[in-house]
């Protein structure tokens, strides 16, 4: 598999721009994310996303390869109406394909009902940290697979999501994910285990 392609079944249907106020909350911890370069380019893939649960269950989520970009607008959006995390299918529409970890987002936005965002970024320093610090983690397995999403609920099986809504992503190299019941959550659990490093 290559890195940064789409590994789903989706149907994308193209559209206008998504609205400014469907993603505003998004860009806006976005920019924060792509200032630490905790969303990013390297060796000419784009890395990080983030979505946004919607209170019909839809979701917002970052566009493929839009990491290189300094700021997103409503091009760079796509909006995911359906997903089934067991069949391994989604449906978006925006004038872009959704980010190729679209499935993991759905995947942790069935783990508990009151999770509505979720943030990948990659640090190969906080990776690290959380590997060697008994972090929540999932087994070396690639990203955006079937596998990612069995491993995904494995580690929430007997853990309350939103007690410990972080892990690191074992086989996806710098790869890591925090979650919670809004996007400053998110951020702020993210905020907490950098801190950590470097106490």
């Amino acid at each position: 598999m290559i890195d940064g392609v789409i590994k789903y079944n989706f149907d994308f249907r193209p559209t206008s721009p998504l609205h400014v106020s469907q993603y505003k909350d998004i860009e806006d911890v976005r920019s924060r994310l792509y200032a630490l370069k905790l969303i990013g380019i390297s060796n000419g893939i784009g890395y990080g996303n983030i979505s946004q649960k919607n209170s019909d269950g839809t979701f917002i989520i970052t566009g493929t390869q839009t990491g290189d970009l300094s700021s997103l607008n409503g091009e760079h959006y796509a909006y995911i109406q359906e997903y089934n995390d067991r069949k391994f299918y989604l449906k978006s529409s925006g004038m872009i394909k959704p980010s190729s970890e679209s499935l993991t987002h759905a995947t942790i936005y069935n783990l508990h009902e009151e999770i509505k965002a979720v943030i990948h970024i990659h640090s190969k320093y906080i990776w690290n940290f959380m590997l060697k610090n008994s972090y929540l983690k999932t087994e070396d397995v690639d990203y955006g697979t079937k596998e990612m999403i069995d491993e995904v609920n494995r580690i929430y099986e007997d853990t309350d999501p939103l007690s410990d809504a972080k892990f690191v992503m074992s086989g996806h190299e710098d790869g890591v994910i925090s979650f919670g019941r809004t996007l400053k959550e998110a951020e702020i659990t993210l905020y907490r285990v950098i801190s950590r490093i470097y106490m």
